[in-house]
C-alpha cells in the first residue's frame, strides 16, 4: 500500500530537506539557519506522521515518528552549536526518509521499481536544494558579510536535481506510453496536467534558475531570493501535478 499523497509530500520534503542540510557548510552558516531547516522538517514529518493510515506495514509510522524526533533533537543540537551532534542526527533522518521514499515505491518489477524510487528520491532533492537555496537567501539579510559560495553551491545543486528529475520523468513518460503503458491518473485531463507538470514544474523552475545564477554571479543575493520564491512554487506546483498524475505504483512524471 502506497503512503498517502500528503505523506508522501512531506516526507520527500523532509528528506530533501536534511540532505542538503548536510551539504551546508557549518562552518560559514550561521546556526540558526540549520536550526530552523530542522524545525521545519519536525514540522513536515509530525505531518506525515498524523496523516498516516492503517494498512501499511507496522515500521512505517515508527519509523516516520522516530525522525521527527531526530529533528527535535537535531534542532536542539544546531541551536547549541554542536555540529558533531547536529551532523548524525541529520543524516539519520535523511537515511530514514530515503528508505520510506524506496519502500513506497514499490511496483510489479524491478525496472517500475527503480523509476519509482528514483523519481521520489529525485523529487526530495530538487524540493530540498530549492527550498534550502531560498531559506539560505534569507540569511544573507541579517549576515550581508557571508561568503556567497553556499548560496552558489545550492543553486548549482537546484539545476542538477532539476536535469535529473527531468529526464526521469520523461523515462517515465516512456515507460507509460511506449512499453509497460501504466496508466495516468485523472486520465480525462491527463493532457492537461502534463502540459502543466512540464510547463511550469519544469521548464519554469529551469528559466528560474538561471536567472538565479546570474543573480548570485553579481552577489545580488535579495534579487536572487525573490526569484527563488517564485522557483519554489513552480516546484512545488510541478511536483503536486506529478503526484496527481502518477495513478499507479513506479509511474511519475
Amino acid at each position: 500500500m502506497a503512503l498517502p499523497m500528503l505523506a508522501d509530500f512531506a516526507i520527500r520534503m523532509a528528506g530533501g530537506l536534511a540532505g542538503w542540510l548536510l551539504a551546508t557548510p557549518w562552518r560559514v552558516v550561521p546556526p540558526a539557519f540549520f536550526r530552523t531547516h530542522c524545525q521545519v522538517m519536525l514540522g513536515l514529518l509530525a505531518l506525515a506522521a498524523m496523516v498516516l493510515g492503517r494498512g501499511l506495514p507496522a515500521y512505517v509510522l515508527p519509523a516516520t515518528i522516530a525522525a521527527a524526533v531526530l529533528a527535535f533533537l537535531a534542532s536542539v543540537a544546531w541551536g547549541l552549536g554542536l555540529p558533531r551532534l547536529g551532523i548524525p542526527l541529520t543524516a539519520a533522518i535523511a537515511l530514514i526518509a530515503a528508505a520510506l521514499l524506496v519502500w513506497a515505491s514499490s511496483g510489479p518489477s524491478a525496472e517500475v521499481w527503480a523509476l519509482g524510487a528514483a523519481g521520489r528520491l529525485a523529487s526530495a532533492a530538487l524540493l530540498g536544494a530549492t527550498s534550502t537555496a531560498m531559506l539560505l537567501g534569507h540569511h544573507y539579510l541579517t549576515a550581508p558579510a557571508m561568503s556567497i559560495d553556499p548560496l552558489r553551491r545550492f543553486v548549482r545543486g537546484i539545476a542538477v536535481a532539476l536535469a535529473v528529475r527531468a529526464a526521469l520523468a520523461a523515462w517515465g513518460l516512456d515507460l507509460a506510453f511506449l512499453r509497460l503503458a501504466l496508466p495516468i491518473g485523472t486520465e480525462a485531463h491527463a493532457g492537461l496536467f502534463l502540459a502543466i507538470r512540464w510547463g511550469m514544474g519544469l521548464l519554469g523552475p529551469a528559466i528560474a534558475t538561471v536567472l538565479a545564477w546570474k543573480t548570485v554571479a553579481i552577489r545580488s543575493t535579495q534579487s536572487a531570493t525573490g526569484i527563488l520564491y517564485a522557483e519554489l512554487a513552480l516546484v512545488l506546483f510541478g511536483e503536486l501535478c506529478s503526484m496527481i498524475l502518477s495513478g499507479s505504483p513506479g509511474a511519475i512524471y
